[in-house]
């Protein structure tokens, strides 16, 4: 009973040795801050081999838990390149040669102005309703809730439903959802005493045992959003289904987006009035060197202002003034809080585009100049079609899959981290590192210089070295945590 009781008191002590060892194994994998300014690429497609010995006048720096050659782009001097050994799973001990094009960045100090409108839209709906779904054909309308809009303003809906079927049975719901309301005060002239009403179609709410089929077109208010009037709305969804055999269900909730911009991200006067409309629907403007964001939040506006210098009160006066054109109710109102933030930010005006040839170019070099064997044109190609910045790191760079170059991440069972280690001082503009990285190598001198005289020879074997002290490091926290748990077990068992 003793070592038994022993065993069970010091396992935990044990095992989290064990799992601070595994995180020192796993710590050379983790994500640097630059790797949205970079794209990376893992060439461990079938037949693909490399020699580095065939590469002269590289820089040695520490990447990817071991040592890589880096320099400056043959396709453009700011860039840099990295070539290096990498694995795909932390400890499989197969390695690949990796490539990565990285834009130099910096850290900038930012204030960040912000102030959040009152919400021009609320609504109450129903969650968690019920379904019971009949077998063939069915129709079934919901009371869902109520919708204030004070001022026009544009909607999405989404309802999200879940159902349960037997084995080999089918069931296709599609949906229409329908807002019927009058107008509120602030409703245009033309609206008043009217019924307001909308109607949008949901095709595909859900389908199981069987694909849904619908036409591609953006949907107002499902795909796209909706302009709709100011006022009060009652919401009803009314859903159609087709089941092989009876099923329940549960309608969990209808997800609302409301925006009050006077007019939607996806408008050409969007772009008219200098604005960026970027995922979410939010927007961006440069004004000067401010960036200014605006966002839905919550039924109402969140006003960004970026700034690498304090701003004075006239100064945020003149940029709200930029926003009369897409936001609808006066700013006066609008008390800014500030904060100081750190942001990673490129130091140099290369767009995704140049990335992508430099990426392609320095292949081409690769593979001309003998260090990569087994990589044709073609696939090169094919590389740089898929390359997108941003696709690097562990989790992001590209490898290849059943036939593809995909993101590390879409593999199946791939081993991702969650860890962020500092930037590499060679991707910082204003390091002594990126000042010192060599120009690109040329064929004649990876050619003319001997293996065993390269510097990245030598250097290779002090990775080796130093993965191979890595290991008996291991090793010997291993056995010292089971020669520990070994002794407190037995001196538990043994009776003093």
């Amino acid at each position: 009973m003793g070592t038994s009781k022993g065993a069970r008191e010091y396992f935990p002590l044990a095992l989290a040795v064990l799992l601070v060892m595994a995180a020192i194994r796993q710590a050379s994998a983790c994500s640097d801050p630059a790797d949205t300014y970079a794209v990376e690429v893992v060439l461990n497609a079938p037949g693909t081999e490399y020699e580095l010995s065939a590469l002269a006048g590289a820089a040695a720096i520490s990447y990817a838990g071991g040592t890589a050659y880096a320099y400056r782009s043959r396709y453009d001097s700011r860039l840099v390149v990295v070539v290096s050994e990498q694995e795909l799973k932390p400890g499989s001990g197969s390695k690949h040669l990796a490539v990565r094009v990285q834009v130099p960045v910096a850290t900038k100090e930012y204030r960040v102005y912000r102030c959040t409108l009152l919400p021009c839209c609320s609504w109450l709906l129903r969650e968690r309703v019920p379904l019971s779904f009949t077998a063939g054909e069915g129709e079934l309308t919901l009371d869902l809730g109520t919708l204030r809009c004070d001022t026009a303003c544009w909607v999405r809906f989404k309802p999200r439903i879940k159902a349960w079927a037997r084995a080999n049975a089918t069931l296709l719901v599609s949906g229409r959802l329908a807002l019927k309301g009058t107008p509120i005060r602030r409703a245009p002239p033309e609206t008043g005493g009217v019924e307001l009403e909308y109607r949008v179609s949901m095709p595909c709410l859900l389908s199981l045992g069987e694909p849904c089929v619908r036409i591609l077109v953006l949907i107002p208010g499902y795909d796209a959003p909706l302009r709709i009037e100011a006022g009060e709305y009652r919401a009803t969804l009314t859903l159609h289904w087709h089941a092989s055999a009876e099923a329940e269900g549960v309608l969990e909730r209808v997800e609302v987006e409301c925006s009050c911009l006077k007019v939607a991200p996806a408008e050409e006067p969007v772009r008219d009035l200098g604005w960026r409309a970027e995922e979410g629907g939010e927007l961006v403007k440069r004004v000067g060197d401010l960036a200014v964001r605006v966002s839905p939040a919550g039924g109402g506006l969140t006003v960004l202002v970026e700034s690498p210098r304090e701003l004075n009160a006239r100064e945020l006066e003149e940029v709200l003034q930029q926003l009369g054109g897409v936001v609808p109710s006066p700013l006066k109102i609008c008390n800014f809080t500030v904060s100081v933030e750190s942001r990673i930010v490129p130091c140099t005006e290369i767009g995704e585009s140049e990335v992508k040839a430099a990426l392609k170019a320095e292949l081409e070099w690769l593979v001309e100049s003998g260090v990569v064997r087994g990589l044709d044109r073609g696939e090169i190609e094919r590389i740089v079609s898929a390359a997108k910045l941003g696709y690097a790191g562990w989790n992001q760079r590209l490898v290849w899959y059943e036939g593809e170059w995909v993101p590390y991440s879409s593999v199946p069972g791939a081993a991702l981290v969650r860890c962020l280690r500092g930037i590499q001082p060679a991707f910082q503009a204003e390091s002594r590192e990126y000042a010192g990285l060599p120009q690109a190598p040329s064929r004649e001198g990876a050619q003319a210089q001997p293996a065993h005289e390269t510097p990245l020879g030598e250097a290779r074997a002090v990775s080796r070295a130093l993965s191979w002290l890595q290991t008996l490091a291991i090793a010997a926290l291993v056995a010292l945590a089971a020669a520990a748990l070994s002794y407190v077990v037995v001196k538990r068992a043994v009776p003093a």
